[in-house]
């Protein structure tokens, strides 16, 4: 059997366990359920899972037995689900109030529960080991350091490592590929403007923080239009301002906290600066003070570019040419696979087609991974593993 017709022969087994896993969410850190399943499923294929000291998530190995020495490769899911309310109204919907996987990721779980499947069957035909990373929290974008910490990048450490996502923009049923920068960087920044609030009726004895709150959201917007280069992807976004008690007092000070993306490590670096210049002559133009707060969060992902070349070489020979896309572009959206990137340059994250039918936007209540998008994500996956381990 092919390696394609032996995934199509778990999609019956595959399809019960992503809808289990979607009745059954569970958020970041507490995906208990989630982990004793995962952890059950794999005991029953004899895979070495390694004792983790946290709560959630699984580290697990397949050894080949192929004489020879192939190489040390992780392959990682996520596990968790949103504080969404589900409604699909589909007869597997989430049981459980205000949690649902509507990120799709009990399609990843599945996914790489059906290579581990096929790979401890197929043993003979690989001399490598294989780690497979079932990951907690990515959704509070903690669960990889988490892991890290933990130790599975350790004893033995992986030569490179490969992710999966579910996407819209890709057909179903198809994998989607992008070499280089992918999935942009996610910090956050909060700026207190600190005026002297006074009575609405008499604003010239006062020095109106929320006036220059106003006037720093759009001056913001020229950080990104005037001050770098248009072909580097940038956007900040101001999400939140906080400003006053009352219908007839000037505040003493004003709040405005926001995010920015980012492709360019260098670009990165440079985003504190220009918004603490910018805010800080328009506070000072309008008399007052003001105090940044920026968090640099997940790096960007950046796909190494003869991983990917490997992975599309494998999934061509296993799912066809015409079932392998280039993506038309990176993407803005964040990932905190970045974080096993950092320690595993030799790595990439590839999209999993779910298709682009109504309702079918992640982060959405309507939101359901398509079954049909588990076989194909499993088939290349496993080639990979198989190609990369000889």
């Amino acid at each position: 059997m092919t390696i394609l017709e032996q995934a199509l022969a778990e999609q019956e087994y595959l399809t019960a366990i992503r809808r289990h896993l979607h009745q059954n969410p569970e958020i970041g850190f507490e995906e208990v359920d989630t982990t004793a399943l995962i952890r059950r499923e794999l005991a029953a294929i004899q895979a070495e899972i390694t004792p983790l000291s946290i709560a959630t998530g699984v580290c697990a190995m397949i050894t080949g037995t192929k004489p020879g020495k192939g190489k040390v490769i992780a392959l990682r899911a996520d596990i968790d689900a949103l504080p969404i309310q589900e409604q699909t109204g589909a007869a597997h919907a989430s049981t459980r109030p205000g949690v649902m996987h509507a990120c799709g990721h009990d399609g990843h779980t599945a996914v790489l529960l059906g290579v581990a499947r096929l790979l401890s069957r197929m043993k003979d035909q690989f001399s490598g080991t294989v780690k497979l990373l079932f990951q907690p929290a990515e959704e509070r974008l903690t669960g990889a350091t988490s892991m890290i910490a933990a130790g599975v990048l350790e004893n033995p450490a992986p030569q490179l490592i490969l992710g999966l996502h579910g996407g819209t923009e890709t057909p179903l049923g198809k994998v989607g590929i992008w070499s280089g920068p992918f999935m942009a960087s996610a910090d956050q920044f909060s700026v207190v403007i600190t005026g002297a609030g006074g009575h609405a009726a008499y604003p010239h004895r006062n020095k109106d923080p929320l006036l220059a709150a106003a006037h720093a959201v759009v001056a913001l917007q020229s950080m990104v239009s005037r001050e770098i280069d248009a072909v580097d992807k940038v956007v900040l976004s101001v999400c939140q301002f906080h400003a006053g008690t009352a219908f007839n007092i000037t505040p003493n000070e004003a709040v405005i906290n926001g995010s920015v993306r980012c492709h360019d490590a260098k670009v990165r670096a440079s985003i504190p600066e220009r918004i603490d210049r910018i805010v800080g002559g328009v506070a000072c133009g309008l008399n007052c003070s003001h105090k940044l707060d920026y968090i640099f969060g997940i790096p960007p992902v950046a796909n190494d570019a003869a991983v990917m070349e490997s992975f599309v070489s494998a999934a061509r020979e296993t799912l066809g040419d015409h079932n392998v896309v280039s993506l038309e572009r990176p993407l803005m959206g964040s990932e905190d696979f970045a974080f096993f990137l950092e320690k595993i340059p030799t790595g990439g994250i590839f999209r999993l087609g779910v298709g682009n039918a109504p309702g079918r936007v992640l982060h959405n209540p309507l939101f359901d991974f398509p079954d049909e998008a588990i076989v194909p994500g499993v088939a290349a996956m496993t080639a990979f593993a198989l190609k990369e381990c000889q």
